[in-house]
């Protein structure tokens, strides 16, 4: 029963989140968090070309190894325009996207709600574990210096 119930709430997930304003679906009440609370990834240094990369259900960061440390230590590893460090909380899920390393072949993706000071609406960043892939600094942030 456990598992026909997960199937169906998969389902749900993946067609609530094929739409172009993709229904975030969990808790918003998880921890806000910042950037020095964890190390960052070291070997994040160029910019993504593609402006909606991280920025979009359809193009999340791959941080790869299924683990959810991954998510923050690749957040913590960048700042706002002008160095501003970033807080952070994870809003919920969206997003399926095929994959061999999820159950099922579908993988979701976690939604971050990012601010950092003079930010005047909060950006929302995609990010998955499901799978692994060269990381880049989004559209509108820069790498955190340490």
């Amino acid at each position: 029963m456990k598992n026909y119930l997960f199937l169906i709430t998969l389902v749900f997930l993946f067609f609530a989140c094929a739409s172009k304003n993709p229904r975030i679906v969990g808790s918003s009440t998880n921890p806000t968090e910042k950037s020095s609370d964890y190390n960052s990834v070291e070997d994040i240094k160029e910019y993504s070309e593609n402006k909606k990369y991280g920025l979009s259900g359809k193009f999340p960061v791959k941080v790869g190894d299924m683990k959810v440390e991954n998510q923050r230590k690749y957040l913590a590893s960048l700042a706002g325009p002008n160095g501003e460090e970033l807080e952070f909380h994870r809003r919920g899920s969206c997003c399926g996207y095929k994959s061999e390393n999820a159950i099922f072949g579908t993988a979701l993706v976690d939604v971050y709600e990012v601010k950092y000071n003079g930010l005047k609406e909060p950006v929302l960043v995609y990010i998955s574990f499901y799978d692994s892939e060269k990381l880049y600094i989004p559209f509108g942030f820069t790498k955190r210096k340490l």
